[in-house]
């Protein structure tokens, strides 16, 4: 097994155990103690774990953004289908903003089905991948590349995307619930501010393990967000909040 493999998988153990024994983990992962040590301190200076002696559990991930490598690989099937439906928002000569979310940078193959599209990003591997696409012009924000993330977030970020006017946004969040959306980094939030202000219109990219989670950095309201795309039918509750804003609901 490879070290981003068995990382996420002692995530999604700790996700659901929230804290569990080395010895445990050894059995689950078929791997010496020697091998998870060293992936569960990679994981603690990501700041996702917490290791005590004999074991290990997970740090609440209410305000933390988990490094792009990691949530790259989570629920990959879900945010195919979801990057899938939003193509029917998109039309030849569009601009459009993508921000730097794994979600997100799903869709980027799917783009070069169109002529003449325009793209504006604060992700660096968004960016790249783009960058194989003849039909497509890319431009790239400036600013602060965060830590452990493919993300350029910061003031300079902002008054970049300033300078343009798209017909689309497409972003993704940390969490949902009744009262709107969230993210769990403020810099990433105020950059998907200016998204939404700067287009015409904004869907959501939420996969359904983000249903019901809020996290402290409100991003938004319903309001402002035309749809919000996922793989499966949220809570009435939740369907509810998102309708009564006069926001579509497509999965």
């Amino acid at each position: 097994m490879l070290s981003i493999e068995r990382n996420e998988v002692i995530l999604k153990i700790l996700k659901r155990k929230k804290t569990v024994s080395s010895q445990y983990l050894c059995k689950e992962l078929y791997c010496s103690l020697a091998t998870l040590r060293r992936s569960l301190i990679e994981l603690e200076k990501n700041g996702l774990v917490k290791r005590f002696h004999g074991g290990v559990s997970i740090v609440p991930d209410t305000n933390i953004e988990y490094p792009h490598i990691f949530r790259e690989v989570e629920n990959q099937n879900e945010k195919s289908y979801a990057c899938n439906l939003a193509l029917d928002f998109i039309a030849d000569g569009y601009a459009i903003f993508l921000d730097s979310s794994s979600t997100v940078s799903h869709i980027c193959p799917s783009l070069k089905k169109f002529k003449d599209i325009t793209v504006v990003t604060n992700g660096l591997k968004t960016a790249l991948d783009l960058r194989e696409y003849d039909s497509i012009t890319t431009f790239i924000a400036g600013g602060q590349l965060k830590e452990n993330s493919t993300s350029i977030v910061g003031e300079l970020t902002g008054q970049f995307i300033k300078n343009f006017k798209a017909n689309l946004s497409i972003i993704s969040c940390r969490g949902i619930d009744e009262q709107g959306i969230y993210e769990a980094n403020h810099m990433q939030a105020l950059v998907k501010q200016h998204m939404i202000k700067n287009s015409q219109s904004t869907i959501l990219l939420c996969d359904s393990s983000k249903f019901n989670r809020s996290h402290f950095y409100k991003l938004d309201s319903f309001t402002n967000i035309d749809a919000v795309i996922t793989d499966t039918a949220p809570s009435k509750e939740l369907m509810n909040a998102i309708l009564s804003s006069e926001c579509e609901v497509l999965f």
